[in-house]
């Protein structure tokens, strides 16, 4: 019976530790570097406890002290460290959850300026659940200004924590026009690295028409998706004749003119698709202009140069 008394007061004393650097975080009397930094100190010491290890409440109060340090110190740091562990200390504390959603109090009585602190603290999912939700949309907004050639793959990461984020917070979240708006930018991103030298950066050609068609399955009429896919396929099948030397074999010069006139059938559908979305727009004109052409379909291709024509006398 002592040695069970024992366990309950150690357990007790370590959620009054944990409660502590929850008040501590939010005294507004001390300056937030100050009070944010010992919350942290004091969190990270009660963490490694035995008792706090398996604890949700010290998991939520260490993910919400770390995200308060994001918040008030962080939030122009892109490849904020606090930010990902705030993140994953908020999914710890929901994984050992076995409250099944209902709110709990936590007791707690210890020294705080000078005096005896007794308070009582509530432990909500809803509470976890919010703050996830603004770490995921900050996440989101990092993804975007992130998705460059070199930084492509961080972004990667966020959208992903965004979307974890947005799903734990509300499993109903209809995640489909913003996957479809990642998919169709990281696409432009992975076809400037494409562009950028066709022959070294071959596997990103794969990589872009893949994401095209991920956000065509999604979205059957987004223009953008058809439009950029029939570019895709257009201009890699122009370079590889631009690219052919009149000094190349016979055979491969064939080969590489059955490998572009492919590509150009590929384009095809998928920019007739994009005139069908916006007909009379002008590049959607050009591109099929361009592959009949291609495609020694003269006639068409003539066809479509007149609709440009009559586009250009318009303006």
């Amino acid at each position: 019976m002592a040695a069970m008394l024992l366990c309950v007061n150690v357990l007790f004393a370590q959620r009054d530790s944990v409660a502590k650097a929850i008040v501590l975080a939010q005294d507004q009397n001390i300056p937030a570097e100050t009070r944010v930094k010992k919350a942290l100190e004091l969190i990270d010491n009660s963490i490694s406890h035995p008792q706090s290890v398996n604890d949700p409440f010290a998991w939520y109060v260490r993910g919400y002290i770390y995200k308060e340090w994001y918040k008030a110190f962080e939030t122009q740091n892109k490849k904020s460290k606090t930010r990902l562990e705030a993140f994953g200390f908020l999914k710890k504390a929901l994984s050992l959850d076995t409250s099944h959603g209902k709110p709990f109090s936590i007791n707690a009585s210890f020294h705080y300026s000078g005096q005896i602190a007794t308070i009582t603290l509530d432990y909500d999912q809803k509470i976890i659940k919010q703050i996830l939700k603004y770490l995921g949309s900050t996440f989101y907004n990092d993804a975007g200004s992130l998705l460059d050639q070199t930084n492509y793959p961080t972004a990667i990461e966020y959208y992903e924590k965004f979307k974890e984020g947005m799903l734990l917070a509300e499993p109903n979240y209809n995640i489909k026009a913003r996957e479809i708006e990642f998919k169709n930018a990281l696409a432009t991103t992975y076809e400037k690295i494409f562009r950028s030298d066709i022959k070294i950066q071959s596997q990103f050609f794969g990589m872009t028409e893949s994401l095209y068609k991920q956000v065509i399955a999604l979205d059957t009429n987004n223009n953008a998706a058809n439009y950029n896919l029939a570019m895709l396929y257009y201009n890699y099948g122009v370079d590889l004749i631009n690219n052919m030397s009149v000094t190349e074999d016979i055979v491969v010069i064939e080969n590489i003119t059955e490998e572009s006139t492919a590509l150009f059938k590929k384009a095809l559908p998928y920019a007739v698709k994009a005139e069908q979305l916006r007909p009379n727009n002008r590049e959607v004109l050009v591109c099929l202009m361009g592959i009949y052409f291609s495609l020694y379909e003269q006639d068409k291709s003539d066809g479509y140069k007149a609709k440009i024509a009559m586009l250009d006398k318009d303006k």
